[in-house]
């Protein structure tokens, strides 16, 4: 019977090696993928919303010159490189695993090479929410969530919180309101109310929006939006707070 268990041994380890190996990266792509999906739930991630209005031009300077460059790569390397775990997980599966090296770098370069707005400004906004970039204003409900360094600058300005949005002119702001829309003869103005009795407008070109951005119902009543830009103008005697929009979703 030793000499039976000696010989099933020397013909079977290898590939008791082969399985316990499989084993083990199964156990670590699913550990990887769990905390990927629970990364997924947190709150203040990037909204999958509809984009309706996208400033081509202005996406493209946040990303060119706007000092997210190294975020983006990291941020699309580590998209990459779990989309090569789960590949990877399928070649050892059916026993043809192998390593590929520089192939996540070459994947990035590519990537960035060929980058248009569409493409960008969901990476974009990742890589803002990330760095700690944007400022989110509910009009709705009344709400004001500033970043760190915007509390650190207007604390000492504001030290009951009553902060107004015409104050945060030095960061990107996320504002979501109630909105009209409005055709004038370079675009579309959107305008919600904000405050006692204020407003804030968003000039549209038309050039610049989206397909559905023509369609009818926008023009026939308030629709909820959420928009990415910065402060442009306080308008105190019209009262009229005026953005500068980068992307508007709904």
């Amino acid at each position: 019977m030793g000499v039976i268990d000696a010989q099933w041994w020397g013909l079977w380890w290898p590939w008791l090696l082969v399985w316990a190996g499989t084993a083990v990266c199964a156990v670590v792509v699913l550990g990887h993928g769990l905390r990927r999906l629970r990364g997924r739930r947190r709150p203040g991630g990037t909204h999958l919303d509809m984009c309706f209005y996208l400033h081509k031009q202005r996406v493209m300077d946040i990303y060119e010159v706007g000092g997210f460059a190294q975020s983006l790569s990291q941020e699309v390397a580590h998209r990459l490189q779990v989309q090569n775990h789960f590949g990877l997980w399928g070649k050892l599966f059916f026993w043809l695993g192998k390593a590929e090296r520089g192939v996540t770098r070459e994947q990035v370069t590519t990537y960035l090479r060929e980058a248009n707005p569409m493409n960008v400004i969901g990476v974009v906004m990742d890589a803002m929410r990330k760095e700690d970039r944007v400022v989110d204003a509910d009009l709705i409900e009344g709400d004001l969530v500033l970043n760190r360094a915007s509390a650190d600058r207007l604390s000492h300005r504001y030290p009951a919180g009553d902060i107004p949005l015409s104050a945060l002119g030095l960061e990107y702001v996320s504002v979501t309101g109630g909105f009209t829309a409005k055709r004038e003869e370079n675009g579309v103005r959107l305008s919600a109310p904000y405050g006692n009795g204020a407003r804030v407008e968003i000039m549209c070109f038309e050039a610049q929006g989206r397909g559905d951005f023509h369609e009818e119902h926008y023009y026939s009543g308030r629709f909820t939006a959420r928009c990415l830009g910065k402060v442009l103008a306080w308008d105190e005697e019209q009262r009229r707070l005026t953005l500068d929009p980068v992307a508007i979703f709904r």
